[in-house]
């Protein structure tokens, strides 16, 4: 009988709180696993609803924009954890503003939290993945993949990360470990009530137009990449693909359509 892949895996969830992390941390813990769950109050990381009997929960603090709160959760992993088998990068933050009304400091909150949090904390448990032969999965986003208007800091920090991870990936083809990167399509999570106006006050916006996926969905396709070391970027949906093509072949054209789809994101920011 084939082993179950989550048993007795031990597996890393940042952004363990609300929305994808969380989601995740209720996928995962009907399996006999550690789970080891982040997030900026780590007493907010809920109890899952179904609970397999020899899973354990750990919950550590750790604010991803602070070094050294990032610093203080990679001490306490690495005193407590012999390997890491699935590390999920996801916790994240947004930013929504035209390029010449953000804040240099919106710049620099979106990139502690989007980048220099995540290359840190990766790079702390680097060696914990590494004695696993295990995989990092980051969840991205589309953005990632173009300058989105309106989204000038966010899509600069996860483009960053992308390419902080894929130098990673190709300088450890011989450690026999995973880097992948999920761009997720516009989800039901409160990202647009915690992310970053262009001043640097609190985001409040209505969801996103149009179809949104939940939380769980993008949960099980994460679950279905740490599966695979050969994952590299995968994108959800024919619009994640269009973009991730049309980049390539007519630059021209994919502007215009993002200039008229998200007009009323960016002249009003």
């Amino acid at each position: 009988m084939k082993k179950e892949f989550w048993n007795d895996t031990v597996v890393v969830i940042t952004g363990a709180s609300s929305g994808i992390g969380k989601a995740l941390l209720e996928e995962l813990a009907v399996f006999p696993c550690q789970l080891v769950l982040l997030a900026r109050r780590a007493g907010d990381i809920p109890e899952p609803t179904a609970k397999h009997k020899d899973t354990i929960l750990h919950r550590v603090t750790c604010d991803l924009s602070d070094p050294s709160s990032v610093q203080d959760a990679i001490d306490w992993i690495s005193k407590r954890i012999e390997r890491v088998d699935v590390l999920f990068n996801n916790a994240g933050i947004t930013a929504h503003g035209r390029f010449d009304s953000l804040s240099m400091e919106v710049y620099q909150k979106t990139f502690a939290t989007n980048f220099f949090g995540p290359v840190q904390f990766i790079k702390g448990l680097l060696p914990l993945v590494t004695r696993a032969k295990g995989n990092i999965v980051t969840t991205s986003t589309v953005s990632a993949l173009y300058g989105v208007p309106g989204r000038a800091a966010y899509s600069a920090s996860k483009s960053a990360l992308h390419a902080a991870l894929e130098s990673l990936r190709i300088e450890s083809l011989d450690l026999g470990i995973g880097v992948s990167l999920v761009c997720v399509p516009y989800t039901d999570t409160a990202l647009r009530t915690s992310g970053l106006a262009s001043d640097g006050k609190l985001l409040t916006e209505a969801p996103a137009k149009g179809k949104r996926k939940s939380a769980k969905e993008v949960a099980h396709v994460l679950k279905e990449v740490a599966k695979d070391k050969e994952a590299r970027l995968v994108t959800f949906n024919l619009s994640g693909k269009f973009l991730e093509w049309m980049r390539f072949f007519s630059p021209k054209f994919l502007e215009k359509i993002l200039y008229k789809k998200l007009y009323d994101d960016f002249k009003t920011h």
